[in-house]
């Protein structure tokens, strides 16, 4: 495959940028994925993994393998990929480290990416740290494909939804400035910040931004970037695991991400690039394996009545945050079987559907197993909604805390607003939350009045949005997630073990971070201590418990 006419390939000159950075522009979405190599003309990925995967063959030194490499006439990706080929496994692409830098994508294209890897580490654009005002107004174009937007864009049907569509983030971004305007002087004349204290004026714009996200929508305008570094073999499957989804522009991200690290020979050897390990990317298909499985257990739920009887939460106003610790006497089969159930109906009652799973007969039982395991292998994986531990938590959250805990990449953790291919509407019965410093401090009230009407006001005008949408058949209905404001509950399903336990409790109780966030750690951390006499160490002192009204943990960095 040459270059498609939608990619601009270039290389950057060392000079200015020291490492080469090899940079990919899609002019279809506007994303932009690169890669940094470590030495330009040097495959160094391939050279160390060819070294790595000698090991178990050879008894010479590293040393005496990197002169073998370097004296072979054939490249390391190509001698790495006759390894890879002959071992019969992927375990040498695991020592492929590939660093990537994905630019300009949906924040819920972030949260998605971060979802579905545990193996890496990086980072992603901060909303306490950076100003989200410049963010731009975007029309419907680049989220209809090419075919039906030549079809619709001049019917008068498309032109005004487009426009409300554009409306609709023009208020969510509106009120975001509006309110870090309003609560940079609210804050600091509740908490008695000295604006001339650095430190003390670095902690208020944090405590703003973290307030303010709240109006921001979970896509669209909301773009970010992410930073990630995980093996070939890992990227692989990232690769492949997008371009099974529905959203047509997450099918280009992975492709695009395949012709970065994977690109054709000619356009490489012509652009003077060098991939580090394109045979370890190359050729990744779509798994569609849960997808068609969620195909077959819904067509079981339809059959055994299921809709009929289920309850869902249809909550549209203020929920604060909790956290709830599921019974230990519920097995990880029926949280397997309700997380898989709630990729297709995200906001159906957990008390009610752990009921309903226990409740079925041996029969229905192995049938459910058989559809939901089967075709799953080494290298068909499952995916988060078969990630289960000792602990089960189901938090209630923000979107913007979702976000941040999702980053906990040790703990099984399952999403269903990241899950769902279908009733997108549904997640805007879930209702919403609020930064504890206006729901949990009474002297803001005021400030909290202002803040939730305008709130309100959007999810107004998201309603008449999503009704007149509803039916149409070209309108790429996955956008309702994009347009959620940050406030909007985001239910988790969070599994660990007591280590995993400690670990983020104790990290993120600490007054540094978000109120809310702080708020979560510390519910978790006395639910997991009740849970067993023998985890009562669990426990944080409740003198540590956060404190919304506190000028000191307000102004706490730490």
């Amino acid at each position: 495959m040459l270059l498609p006419s939608y990619f601009q390939l270039s290389l950057s000159n060392p000079d200015e940028t020291g490492l080469v950075l090899v940079s990919l522009i899609d002019s279809r979405t506007g994303f932009i994925v690169r890669t940094a190599l470590p030495n330009s003309g040097v495959q160094t990925a391939s050279i160390m993994a060819f070294a790595g995967a000698r090991y178990s063959r050879s008894s010479i030194t590293a040393n005496e393998l990197f002169k073998e490499i370097k004296d072979a006439d054939r490249t390391a990706n190509e001698r790495l990929s006759t390894i890879f080929r002959n071992y019969g496994h992927a375990s040498v692409a695991d020592m492929a480290q590939l660093f990537a830098y994905i630019e300009n994508i949906p924040q819920l294209y972030a949260c998605k990416f971060y979802n579905e890897t545990s193996i890496g580490g990086g980072q992603e654009r901060s909303t306490r740290y950076q100003d989200f005002s410049d963010s731009v107004v975007e029309g419907l174009d680049r989220q209809i494909n090419e075919t039906t937007l030549l079809q619709v864009h001049e019917s008068t049907e498309y032109i005004e939804v487009n426009e409300d569509y554009k409306e609709l983030q023009s208020i969510a971004l509106n009120n975001y400035r509006k309110h870090v305007d309003l609560l940079t002087e609210k804050l600091a004349e509740v908490y008695e910040v000295d604006t001339t204290d650095k430190k003390q004026k670095s902690a208020l714009t944090a405590r703003v931004f973290d307030c303010a996200r709240y109006f921001l929508p979970n896509g669209t305008c909301n773009r970010t970037s992410i930073c990630w570094i995980t093996s070939a073999r890992e990227w692989a499957r990232i690769i492949s695991q997008f371009k099974s989804q529905k959203d047509f522009n997450l099918q280009y991200l992975a492709e695009q991400l395949e012709f970065l690290f994977a690109p054709d020979q000619e356009v490489a050897k012509n652009h003077g690039y060098q991939p580090e390990a394109a045979d370890l990317i190359r050729y990744t298909k779509a798994d569609e394996t849960t997808s068609n499985n969620i195909k077959y257990l819904k067509e079981f739920l339809v059959e055994a009545g299921f809709e009929s009887e289920a309850e869902f939460d249809q909550d549209q106003m203020f929920k604060p945050v909790s956290v709830k610790l599921l019974d230990a006497s519920i097995s990880a089969g029926t949280k397997i079987v309700a997380q898989n159930i709630l990729s297709i109906y995200p906001t159906l009652d957990e008390n009610w559907l752990l009921q309903w799973i226990t409740e079925l007969d041996n029969k229905q039982k192995k049938e459910l197993s058989e559809k939901l395991l089967q075709n799953y292998d080494h290298h068909r994986q499952m995916g988060n909604q078969f990630r289960v531990n000792t602990h089960s938590f189901v938090v209630y959250c923000s979107i913007g805390e979702g976000r941040d805990l999702n980053r906990h990449r040790a703990w099984g953790r399952f999403m269903p607003m990241l899950a769902s291919e279908q009733n997108y509407y549904n997640h805007l019965d879930s209702g919403y939350t609020l930064p504890m410093y206006l729901s949990e401090n009474s002297v803001l009230d005021t400030q909290r009045q202002i803040f939730e009407e305008d709130l309100q006001n959007y999810y107004k005008k998201l309603r008449l949005f999503t009704d007149k949408t509803k039916e149409i058949a070209w309108f790429p209905h996955h956008l309702i997630l994009q347009l959620l404001p940050f406030a909007s509950i985001m239910k988790i399903w969070f599994h660990g073990s007591p280590k995993e336990i400690s670990y983020l409790t104790k990290l993120r109780v600490r007054p540094g971070g978000h109120i809310n966030y702080r708020a979560i750690a510390y519910f978790m951390s006395r639910e997991a201590a009740k849970s067993d006499n023998l985890l009562q160490g669990l426990s944080i002192d409740e003198s540590k418990q956060p404190d919304p009204t506190s000028r000191t943990e307000f102004l706490d960095r730490s």
